[in-house]
């Protein structure tokens, strides 16, 4: 909810907001979670990747509590994907990235 509110104050046209999550778990019981990522998909018009950069920035970073809270238990890997066009069934995909934060993650595979 951070990233999308964020991208509205910063005025970006997003038409379609879209986060997925996928985490490992641990092979034995209590098979606790391991690692995550977390795939933001943002399409619109005109949509600044830096303000999307931004945008996960400060929510890793400052708003969001249960990602800060979670942080501290496992490595979070941010990745975003930048569509231009009005819906998920007709865009193109305009940039990705990922944004890590100071510490670095990088216990999700490719």
């Amino acid at each position: 909810m951070d990233v999308i509110s964020i991208l509205h104050k910063k005025r970006q046209d997003v038409s379609h907001f879209h986060v997925a999550l996928e985490a490992d778990r641990a092979p034995d019981h209590p098979k606790v979670f391991t690692c995550a990522e977390i795939l933001y998909e943002i399409t619109g018009r005109g949509i600044a990747e830096s303000a999307v950069r931004r945008s996960i920035e400060l929510s890793a970073e400052r708003y969001c509590p249960a990602q800060a809270m979670l942080a501290k238990l496992m490595p979070i890997r941010l990745q975003y994907r930048i569509y231009e066009g009005d819906s998920p069934d007709d865009r193109t995909l305009k940039a990705e990235g990922r944004w890590q934060p100071e510490e670095g993650c990088v216990a999700v595979p490719e």
